[in-house]
């Protein structure tokens, strides 16, 4: 480990800049937004698309085939790690991330322009099921490669502030998507929804991606390909080589996203299949969180470069870990939307606070030759287990039990036993500020 550590001081220098940081942030973070912008419609829809590309099914079914396509694509999302990942730690950053954000146009594309079943049968669902896999590869390497070059152009005793920004991009891609999910079901009637109603969220990704490619090409590359040592990199030299780092990090993100998906995701579903809220009021749920997101990640990753990464992601465990039960207890005996806002917006912050800074410190856990590849298997197998399962258990729980508590109990188990991996992690913000001294 200290080996790694030692290689990863030498190469988290700061770089030259002819842009701002500013500009740097927003051109990582209008490609994150995308990809959750496109993430939360679906899953903000996905009782709607159950109905229209699972229609031979029963309701429950319906809407398990259409959360399971949605879960496809984190199966594919460690390809897209490795393969992108690999790419940008040869090529560069702006390349890797130029090429994903494309992929996610395509995607979204795809979704909003594909006929139901009714239309075309079984090749219906298919077409959904490819845009998903499309759409988890390019996830898959966009979160290695943005993170990798927002903690390179970090300024010194900046990066853990600098990387927080890729979870509130998130966030912010998950505020946009519900607002605009929220606004058409609550103003639209449910057949012109049903017809066209939902398609207009996927296209209104399609048509941000050619402003996040323009942004993208004009920030600097921070990658510096010329390094013949850097060259030397493979994927099973990375996979020798930070053995500990991959597997700890996993499961740290395993555990992380597991809640977060719950929080952020599966809890407007619940409210409406066990608490009997509407489509439209469960939706604005995911306003709050997203916008909580938004504003409270930087903060975590501001009090991470002055206290170090690993007590505030302790601090943001534990307190999700005693708040989740008593606050969905206090939903389900009174479900009502101020309720949820007030659950969502407390769970959100807490969550934000600390995972905003888990995922930047897990790229100062790689030399820039193995950064981006290192974060997105991190990142990518991490989601890949939890979001698939998270989705499965949620879903599973609600259609069968009608209870919104088995799905706090998984919260709390998964934080719980994924955090003891703190103790052999090591704490990154002490390296880094050396590196900072030595850079400047």
């Amino acid at each position: 480990m200290n080996s790694a550590m030692d290689a990863a001081d030498k190469t988290l220098g700061t770089v030259p800049r002819k842009v701002s940081g500013t500009e740097v942030i927003v051109a990582t973070t209008i490609g994150n937004a995308l990809e959750f912008f496109d993430f939360t419609a679906y899953n903000f829809f996905a009782v709607l698309l159950g109905k229209l590309y699972f229609p031979t099914l029963s309701p429950l079914f319906q809407l398990v085939m259409s959360t399971g396509t949605f879960a496809i694509g984190y199966f594919f999302r460690p390809l897209g790690g490795v393969l992108i990942g690999a790419y940008a730690d040869k090529i560069g950053r702006k390349a890797a991330l130029t090429l994903t954000v494309g992929m996610m146009a395509l995607s979204s594309a795809l979704i909003g322009l594909a006929p139901t079943y009714e239309t075309i049968g079984i090749w219906a669902p298919l077409l959904i099921l490819f845009s998903r896999i499309l759409q988890g590869i390019s996830a898959g390497g966009e979160v290695g490669a943005s993170t990798a070059l927002l903690v390179e152009y970090a300024g010194p005793h900046r990066r853990g502030f600098f990387g927080s920004f890729q979870f509130a991009s998130q966030s912010l891609g998950i505020a946009f998507g519900a607002i605009v999910s929220a606004l058409l079901s609550r103003y639209l009637d449910p057949l012109a929804l049903a017809s066209w109603g939902w398609r207009t969220v996927f296209l209104m990704g399609t048509i941000i991606a050619p402003v996040g490619i323009y942004i993208r090409l004009r920030i600097n590359e921070t990658l510096h390909v010329g390094d013949t040592a850097q060259q030397k990199q493979t994927l099973g030299g990375i996979l020798r080589s930070h053995v500990k780092e991959l597997t700890l990090g996993t499961l740290l993100t395993f555990g992380g996203t597991s809640a977060n998906f719950i929080i952020l995701f599966s809890l407007p579903i619940i409210a409406m299949k066990s608490l009997g809220m509407s489509q439209a009021d469960a939706v604005l749920a995911g306003v709050v969180t997203g916008i909580t997101g938004f504003v409270v990640s930087p903060l975590g990753g501001y009090v991470s470069d002055i206290v170090g990464r690993k007590p505030v992601i302790w601090i943001s465990r534990v307190l999700v870990i005693v708040a989740v039960v008593p606050l969905f207890v206090w939903l389900k005996h009174d479900p009502t939307l101020a309720r949820l806002l007030v659950v969502e917006g407390v769970l959100a912050a807490l969550a934000a606070f600390g995972g905003a800074t888990a995922i930047g410190s897990m790229t100062e856990l790689f030399p820039a030759s193995a950064r981006a590849t290192g974060m997105a298997i991190i990142y990518s197998l991490g989601v890949a287990l939890s979001g698939v399962v998270a989705q499965f258990v949620s879903t599973y729980f609600v259609g069968v039990s009608a209870d919104i508590m088995p799905a706090a109990w998984y919260v709390v188990i998964c934080l719980f036993f994924t955090s003891f991996v703190l103790f052999w992690l090591p704490e990154t913000k002490h390296s880094n500020e050396a590196a900072d001294a030595s850079a400047v």
